[in-house]
């Protein structure tokens, strides 16, 4: 387990390189400080807080301090001290102190710290069951939005596509047209595009699709950054919208990033924020 995990090992060492000697206790007060009394291992007097302990094992083996072997409880002991004395050796020749180490440390303390209000002020203001209906029923138009039944021909040049819809004016089969001249991958199942939603194709394709009736093929062609193509719509139909259970997840993470966007506002409303 020896710093197998390069990412919880970095973590743990800023933690530690940020704690003083007397970590183990409030210097004011003589009291336990924010990692407690209890302590695993002491390295040239400095206590390992027991409560580091437990956080990366729960954080390295997903496993609480009571259920780990005693093979895996030495082996986070000997890391933990194995980065203590770095730390201590760190601390000895002044690298916290430099610009670039101590911007990096500063900015993961300041990521990990927001982190966790974030969390905190999302457990004290939990989205509301009102506000995930309320978005959903915003939200009804686009998941309600039709599914279309098409085919299509694509060829390199306009005249190629205009040559094509004058074949079908003439009352060819578009099926067999497209065939004969699509280059596209659907050619040879007579363009076939089977069943598909307007927003799941290139915007020009879709605006077309999206302005024809059941039956008729596009009378002038379009141009997509694929070719050019003539357009057969077959049929339209609704798209039911998914229930809102179905869709609570992505509601739920929408609800929160506006509870923290609103909530990260205020803060800002409230600071007395300069600029140089």
């Amino acid at each position: 387990m020896r710093f197998a995990n390069l990412t919880l090992a970095a973590a743990t060492f800023m933690a530690l390189a940020a704690c003083s000697p007397d970590q183990g206790g409030d210097a004011a007060s003589g009291g336990p400080g924010p990692l407690g009394p209890g302590v695993v291992a002491t390295v040239n007097d400095t206590p390992v807080p027991e409560s580091l302990f437990r956080f990366y094992a729960l954080s390295g083996l997903q496993k609480t301090a009571e259920d780990l072997t005693e093979d895996e409880r030495d082996g986070i002991i000997e890391d933990l001290i194995r980065m203590r004395l770095l730390a201590d050796a760190a601390e000895e020749r002044g690298l916290p102190d430099e610009r670039t180490i101590a911007a990096e440390l500063e900015l993961q303390r300041l990521q990990l710290v927001a982190r966790a209000a974030a969390a905190r002020y999302l457990d004290e203001n939990p989205a509301r069951e009102s506000e995930l209906r309320a978005l959903y029923e915003e939200n009804l138009p686009r998941l309600m939005s039709n599914q279309y039944k098409a085919r299509h021909i694509l060829v390199n040049t306009e005249d190629e596509a205009r040559n094509v819809i004058v074949a079908l004016d003439g009352g060819g089969d578009f099926a067999e047209l497209a065939r004969e001249h699509s280059t596209g991958p659907t050619g040879p199942s007579g363009g076939d595009l089977g069943w598909f939603s307007a927003d799941s194709m290139v915007e020009p394709f879709a605006d077309a699709v999206r302005t024809m009736e059941d039956g008729s093929y596009s009378t002038e062609p379009v141009r997509t950054q694929f070719g050019w193509h003539v357009i057969m719509l077959e049929e339209t139909r609704e798209q039911q919208p998914p229930g809102l259970d179905a869709v609570r997840d992505e509601l739920l993470r929408a609800v929160e990033s506006q509870k923290l966007e609103d909530y990260v506002n205020s803060l800002r409303d409230a600071a007395v924020i300069e600029l140089p």
